[in-house]
């Protein structure tokens, strides 16, 4: 699949008859995302907690404690977004409202100055249909960030086949989850709040093409034919092309699970071209393995520029590790990260600065050698659907023309995620 989506809502098939959600359950699960957001911004409350469990366990919990532990409370939030379902149904298997809301607050302390704000960074919403056993039908829009206008543009709207593991196709307008290490995860996924700034320097957002995906065995592949131009909704055709080509292989290395992956996109150089970014070569070599609690990736990526823009050159190493798992509530998990780039350009100002954050304080900053260290916990409310996160990082840019840094300095942040 093209997003994890109709797999992540494939585990609550068995919804309840119910059709709309019942404001008693919505208000159960707004305490208890308030609740737990509590408790992963305030880490001494959990010693706290953990040393009233311990010395009165014979005292009745609290009716809220108990609805923390429930199992069973966040599965059927969710399952009330299945519309409908009907596994022996051969036209309409089910209708589901899906999308996502990803808000953060983030500060810039640097020795260039400093910023801070809150960001609706992404709301989206919509609805997704599976048909014929084989068929998935998706379209999201854009929520503007202040609700003015609602309506900011499609985000997706495809159609999958997937007549067999081995094979499926998307058509339409899809995320670019198609090459690296960081873009080929979901932002919903992601254990660190933004991706890296080597990775949003070279890889789109999303794109209208044609993508077919699957597994063989050891193997398994993707290709896209896509279009080198995006408006708010499609595309006009006139932007070029790009194509993207992915193997991976199951390699554990070291690892109990693992897999080895290379992938390119090419761009055309299309003067158009305002869906891909500035270069026409792009060759990611990844892993990513794990054993128990911990994971650990690595990436390698090489860009070669348009329009005499400088190469560049970027490595990413990022452990995760789960501390802890039943902490609140059953299946809830607490999980840490850290994530280390190095970026360089063969040529003056070839890297520039994040947009969003570090761009706040040094608009565009170009250099040509780049490093950052990122930290961060994140409380795993109900996996990935429900998440709080914190994080900061370290990062300096280098400008070696001038011989000085043209950023330095830590940006934090705290974040919900919420997917369905």
């Amino acid at each position: 699949m093209i997003l994890n989506t109709a797999t992540e809502i494939a585990v609550v098939r068995r919804a309840a008859d119910n059709k709309w959600f019942t404001r008693g359950i919505v208000a159960a699960a707004v305490i208890d995302a308030l609740a737990s957001l509590k408790l992963i911004f305030v880490t001494g409350l959990l010693f706290l907690v953990a040393a009233f469990r311990a010395g009165a366990q014979d005292i009745e919990p609290l009716t809220l404690w108990n609805r923390i532990q429930e199992k069973g409370l966040y599965e059927r939030v969710w399952d009330k977004l299945k519309l409908y379902e009907d596994e022996e149904n051969p036209v309409i298997e089910s209708l589901s409202l899906i999308g996502r809301y990803h808000g953060q607050f983030w500060a810039v302390d640097a020795g260039q100055g400093s910023a801070n704000g809150w960001e609706n960074r992404r709301m989206f919403i919509g609805a997704e249909a599976l048909l014929f056993r084989q068929v998935t039908v998706q379209a999201q829009i854009r929520v503007s960030e202040n609700l003015d206008p609602f309506y900011d543009g499609l985000y997706q709207a495809f159609v999958e086949w997937s007549p067999a593991n081995a094979f499926s196709l998307a058509v339409g307008r899809v995320d670019f989850l198609l090459a690296g290490l960081e873009r080929s995860t979901s932002s919903s996924a992601m254990p660190t709040i933004e991706r890296g700034l080597l990775v949003n320097q070279l890889m789109p957002g999303e794109v209208v093409g044609a993508v077919a995906k699957g597994k063989a065995g050891d193997f398994s592949y993707r290709a896209g034919l896509l279009s080198g131009s995006i408006n708010q909704e499609f595309t006009d055709f006139h932007g070029g092309i790009g194509v993207v080509a992915g193997l991976g292989y199951n390699l554990p290395l070291f690892y109990q699970t693992g897999s080895l992956h290379l992938d390119y996109l090419f761009n055309n150089g299309n003067s158009a071209n305002n869906a891909l970014e500035p270069y026409d070569h792009l060759v990611s070599l990844w892993h990513q393995g794990q054993s128990g609690a911990f994971g650990l990736g690595v990436d390698l990526t090489w860009a070669h520029g348009l329009d005499a823009r400088p190469a560049v050159l970027g490595v990413t190493v990022m452990p995760t590790y789960v501390i802890a798992k039943n902490l609140i509530r059953k299946g809830d998990a607490l999980e840490a990260v850290v994530r280390y780039q190095f970026a360089v350009s063969d040529g003056d100002k070839g890297l520039q600065l994040q947009s969003r954050y570090e761009g706040e304080v040094v608009p565009n900053g170009p250099g040509n050698r780049y490093q950052a260290v990122y930290a961060g916990i994140n409380y795993l409310v109900f996996g990935n659907r429900l998440k709080l996160m914190n994080g900061g990082e370290y990062s300096v840019m280098h400008d070696s023309a001038k011989d000085s840094d043209t950023f330095n300095g830590w940006t934090y942040f705290a974040a919900v995620r919420l997917f369905f």
